[in-house]
């Protein structure tokens, strides 16, 4: 409810705004969708996105969370500028967290400087190759010294972001990522009879946003491998983006197209797991996967590009493999072993699962990131 002035009235919660430049699906944005879901009944939370509010951003208003687009149409377009402050005007904000999206920490430093919100914590979710260098690199230095918190995923993360990208911070926590470990499990519904697959079928996929950093190019190529080895097995591409007709074109240039499945984007995503046999990131760039945490959450092993903090999802050669990212053929060598191998496969499985109940608990992270909002 507003007051009269269309302001928000006082609450004894604190109030916490999360702000990110949109909400389109992707790792960062769907941890601040479960954060979100998870602490508006602690805080006063209302979430906002500089331009569309994308798919993430729609279910976040559907939970019955205050959502707030400011559409803007594109990075230039400073018209989000003067509805940002009126937004902080009737919100007050006692803290603003938000990611490492270039305009993301412009607006939120901005925020913090004119001493709107007193608190401003910044979660860094990328590690080195990013889109758009140049911005980050002058919203890291307007940052510096306005922000009171950085969340990082791991220690190896801390060390890269201070060291040698010079984030600059007073405290700097780490707060790996976290999944539901009730929703994502091994036992359940599985998409195999809808997608015509045996029970006995080798299946490995992706899921992953259609994007560049992704290199889902790199993904058909080792499919290929590993379908012309291996004839009754099937690949999938679980996700949508900017680059599906592209890869959906180069697809079906390939012998073996008829047995690469692109599903588009599904919303049962533990079920999507419990239908493959091997989990496969092919990425450029990453931190800490959620794609990898999830699946390794219902007890499916990985193969993976060394990329990021990987090797702290993946455990190479318990909990899958962890390949060198040029590597291709490795990576189709890998993917075939553990379709070869359904004991070993199920052993890793089982300690992937374990290690996620260890490390990546969802509870965990939502009380750590609820520590650091109310101090």
């Amino acid at each position: 409810m507003k007051t009269e002035r269309g302001q928000y009235p006082v609450s004894n919660r604190r109030r916490v705004l999360i702000l990110n430049a949109t909400y389109v699906v992707g790792g960062a944005e769907r941890n601040l969708q479960l954060l979100a879901l998870h602490l508006h009944s602690r805080f006063d939370l209302h979430v906002c996105s500089l331009y569309q509010p994308g798919e993430i951003g729609e279910q976040i208003r559907e939970a019955g969370i205050p959502f707030h687009a400011l559409y803007g149409h594109s990075r230039t377009d400073w018209r989000v500028l003067p509805r940002f402050l009126s937004l902080l005007r009737r919100i007050r904000p006692e803290v603003l967290l938000t990611v490492d999206a270039p305009y993301a920490v412009l607006y939120a430093v901005l925020a913090k400087r004119l001493k709107i919100a007193r608190k401003l914590v910044i979660a860094v979710h990328s590690f080195g190759k990013i889109k758009r260098t140049r911005e980050m690199a002058f919203a890291r230095r307007f940052a510096a010294g306005a922000t009171d918190v950085l969340i990082v995923l791991t220690e190896s993360h801390r060390r890269f972001l201070l060291e040698q990208e010079g984030w600059q911070a007073h405290e700097v926590v780490v707060i790996p990522n976290g999944v539901d470990l009730q929703r994502f499990t091994p036992e359940g519904g599985n998409l195999r009879e809808q997608w015509g697959l045996s029970p006995n079928t080798p299946a490995f996929g992706v899921v992953a946003g259609l994007r560049p950093e992704k290199n889902l190019f790199r993904f058909l190529r080792v499919a290929q491998q590993v379908l012309s080895a291996l004839v009754e097995a099937r690949a999938f591409v679980v996700g949508d983006g900017e680059l599906r007709h592209d890869l959906e074109t180069s697809s079906q240039q390939m012998q073996c197209a008829s047995r690469i499945v692109f599903t588009g984007a599904l919303h049962d995503i533990p079920a999507v797991w419990r239908s493959l046999d091997v989990a496969v990131l092919t990425s450029d760039t990453e931190v800490l996967p959620m794609t990898l945490i999830e699946a390794a959450a219902c007890a499916v092993p990985a193969v993976s590009t060394d990329v990021g903090a990987v090797r702290d999802v993946v455990l190479d050669g318990q909990t899958g493999f962890v390949v060198p990212v040029e590597d291709e053929d490795t990576l189709a060598e890998r993917i075939l072993y553990l379709l070869r191998h359904p004991e070993e496969r199920r052993a890793m499985g089982r300690r992937a699962r374990e290690h996620a109940e260890a490390h990546f608990d969802l509870r965990q992270m939502v009380e750590r990131y609820a520590q650091v909002l109310a101090l």
